[in-house]
Formats: structure tokens, C-alpha cells, sequence
């Protein structure tokens, strides 16, 4: 007798299907399930969203690693350019077979003028690359930042009409910046 006493709540909602009350709990019911496929598919579309923009990000990191391995090997190409041009310029057997006359051709009243226009900072900068001395070193030594030496190169670069650290230091020899022999 007692187990009929103590029928469960849910089979008692069922014992008046048609009630208001049990049609209210099953609407509310349903709109919660509604509400919860909706957030489970926003999560998944943000959980998609996440990942392409991880996808993104290790694209741009590895074309940034690229990039950098690129300038790494410009760097030590330009470096390797520099020595071989110093080393040639300080040989006494080139110097022989080369002699350089100093004479008041248009090149070197340009490059009197070149020199001129340069600011003290500048004409400093360019003595240190001329003597082999890369940016970090160039940045320590003059108490700056590499950023600002690498600045400084451009703006020599641009002001002497050249491309390329080779030809900061030819000029560099031609004015006499630094000794041919050393």
C-alpha cells in the first residue's frame, strides 16, 4: 500500500497531461534545449574561429623565421663582401698594380661635397662600417641603439646614392675615412 503512496512527482505530472502547468514546464523545457543547441553551435563556430586564427598566426611565424634567415644571409654576404674589399684595399701588390691618384676630378670634388653634407654622427658611423665593425658593435661602442646605427646607414645610404654596405665603404676609402693599407 505504501508503494501507490509514493509514486514518484513526474508520474503524477502525467496523470494530467493537459494541464497548463505541465504544458508550461514542457515549453520551458524546450526552449532550454533550443538555447542549448544554439550555444553548442556558436561554441563550435568560435572554436572554429580560434583555430584558423591559430592556423594564421603559425603562418605569419614561420614567414617571419623565413624572413629572418633572408636577412641573416644578406648580412653575412654583405659581411663577407666587406672583408674581401677591405682585405683587397690593404694588399701592397694591388695597391702596385692600382695606383690611386689623388686630383681634383668631378668624382672627387662630388665626394668632397658628399662628405660635407654628412652630419659628424654620419661621417662616424660610416668610419666604423668602413674599419668592418657591424651594427651591434657599432651601437656599443658609440652608446646607441642598433636600430639607430641601422638608421643612420640608411639615411648614409640614401645621402651617398648607393645600394649596399660595399659601396659605403668605397666611399669611405675613396675620402680618405679610413687608411687604404689597414
Amino acid at each position: 500500500m505504501e508503494s501507490g503512496a509514493m509514486q514518484p512527482e513526474a508520474n503524477k505530472t502525467l496523470q494530467f497531461p493537459d494541464s497548463p502547468v505541465v504544458k508550461t514546464r514542457v515549453e520551458q523545457a524546450e526552449s532550454r534545449a533550443e538555447q542549448a543547441e544554439t550555444r553548442t553551435e556558436q561554441a563550435k563556430t568560435r572554436t572554429e574561429a580560434a583555430e584558423t586564427r591559430a592556423e594564421k598566426a603559425e603562418t605569419r611565424t614561420e614567414s617571419a623565421k623565413t624572413r629572418t634567415e633572408e636577412a641573416e644571409t644578406r648580412a653575412e654576404q654583405a659581411e663577407t663582401s666587406l672583408e674581401r674589399m677591405v682585405q683587397e684595399s690593404s694588399d701592397p701588390k694591388q695597391q702596385e698594380a692600382k695606383p690611386v691618384a689623388v686630383t681634383d676630378s668631378p668624382e672627387t670634388s662630388a665626394d668632397s661635397l658628399a662628405l660635407e653634407r654628412l652630419t659628424p654622427r654620419q661621417r662616424e658611423v660610416l668610419q666604423l662600417l668602413a674599419r668592418g665593425r657591424n651594427t651591434k658593435q657599432i651601437a656599443d661602442a658609440l652608446k646607441l641603439s642598433p636600430k639607430t646605427i641601422e638608421y643612420h646607414r640608411t639615411r648614409l645610404m640614401n645621402s651617398l646614392k648607393t645600394q649596399d654596405l660595399t659601396g659605403l665603404v668605397r666611399f669611405a676609402l675613396r675620402v680618405g675615412l679610413v687608411p687604404a693599407h689597414g
